[in-house]
């Protein structure tokens, strides 16, 4: 048990070492590990494994990583999506630092996906109301599954583009209600990404940028 006990350590002192704030609880079988309450690895036989699905799943089968073995006494976790990592990714800390927080980026949008699926009409979103629910029906957009599938980027360019007078708060607040925050707590860097995002889309479509 002492052994054990020493890898989890072991593995906490490195990922806090790499992204800090990781804390470790018991499972039923095995351990945790979280940043911010979000669980983005476990520990099973000593062995840690890292969170991961579809393109970051896929990205590390290439490079050798080989999913957690099933186990009966953890039929609560999906073992499956959980990998081991080979030496060559976890000893470039720069590598294995982007894993990890693409891994815990994973688990943020599955949570805001699994809240966003509670609610059907847009004007339930945070940030938006039955005025800008109005408007997006008008360019074919009626409901929160259909919005999600579009993005924030396409629904300010469609409105953009059938002549309504959108400007750059519209689509802050689809983007903010697209990760379930209110406006006021969507961080500067996230603003900047998605302007970024929003400048790429409307180069493509030929229409002038935006400034933030």
């Amino acid at each position: 048990m002492n052994t054990i006990r020493s890898h989890v350590d072991l593995t906490a002192k490195q990922l806090n070492r790499l992204i800090g704030g990781v804390t470790v609880n018991s499972l039923f079988s095995g351990y945790g590990f979280y940043q911010a309450g979000h669980m983005f690895g476990i520990m099973q036989n000593s062995i840690f494994y890292l969170r991961a699905e579809d393109e970051l799943a896929r990205l590390l089968e290439r490079h050798g990583a080989l999913p957690c073995p099933y186990s009966r006494s953890n039929l609560a976790l999906s073992l499956s999506r959980y990998y081991h990592l080979p030496a060559k990714l976890t000893e470039d800390d720069a590598l294995y630092k982007s894993l990890i927080l693409q891994s815990i980026e994973q688990v943020k949008q599955q949570k805001i996906d699994f809240q966003l699926a509670k609610k059907t009409r847009i004007k339930e979103l945070c940030n938006l109301s039955i005025k800008h629910e109005r408007l997006l029906v008008k360019i074919n957009i009626h409901d929160v599954i259909q919005l999600q599938k579009i993005g924030a980027e396409m629904a300010y360019i469609r409105a953009k583009k059938q002549g309504f007078s959108v400007t750059l708060d519209f689509y802050w607040n689809l983007v903010a209600a697209l990760k379930n925050l209110p406006i006021s707590l969507l961080p500067a860097e996230k603003k900047a990404e998605a302007l970024a995002k929003l400048n790429d889309y409307l180069r493509k479509e030929g229409m002038r940028s935006e400034k933030g």
